[in-house]
């Protein structure tokens, strides 16, 4: 059971979202890897809006807007995935999504990164997350890699389940 305490943070694959300018998600893969668990969420959705504009600093018209359905969790372990929907942990049934909603996207000598809210379990933190961008003719990829401490969203018992969960999320949207 201690398992799923480290999909509280694949919410973060949800940058498997629509473009604004074409609505067009080719492809999209999330991981999350620690020593207790790996999974997956099933169902995401929201917007990935961009303008393409970088200006000094800041990347203009870039947002993301993303929603993670909890229910659709999967960690190939059907009373694992029961147990993660539970009250003690995910709870689903009183909070069924996941956000992230950004307020800024800017880059720095270090990359790119997002900064928002992220809501899990009914509780909003600010966070910032490193992006990567690549362009080509055909479709834009995002990809993110980082960790989230899973008690900072009361995501299950203080117990010897790892807390802190590394998150690799990347989505392939059309142009």
């Amino acid at each position: 059971m201690k398992k799923i305490g480290m999909i509280a943070v694949m919410f973060f694959v949800g940058l498997a979202l629509n473009a604004q300018d074409t609505n067009n998600i080719d492809t999209y893969k999330v991981a999350f890897y620690s020593k207790d668990a790996t999974g997956v969420f099933k169902e995401m959705s929201g917007k990935i809006i961009s303008s393409d504009v970088v200006k000094s600093d800041s990347i203009l018209g870039l947002q993301f807007d993303l929603n993670i359905k909890v229910a659709s969790i999967n960690t190939g372990n059907g009373v694992q995935n029961k147990h993660a929907k539970s009250s003690e942990w995910f709870n689903a049934e009183k909070y069924p999504t996941i956000n992230f909603v950004s307020s800024s996207v800017y880059k720095t000598e270090k990359g790119i990164f997002a900064k928002g809210k992220l809501s899990i379990r009914g509780v909003s933190k600010d966070v910032i997350i490193p992006i990567e961008i690549k362009t080509t003719d055909l479709k834009t990829i995002y990809k993110a890699q980082f960790s989230v401490n899973r008690m900072n969203y009361s995501l299950g018992p203080d117990n010897k389940v790892s807390r802190n969960i590394k998150i690799i999320a990347g989505v392939s949207v059309k142009k």
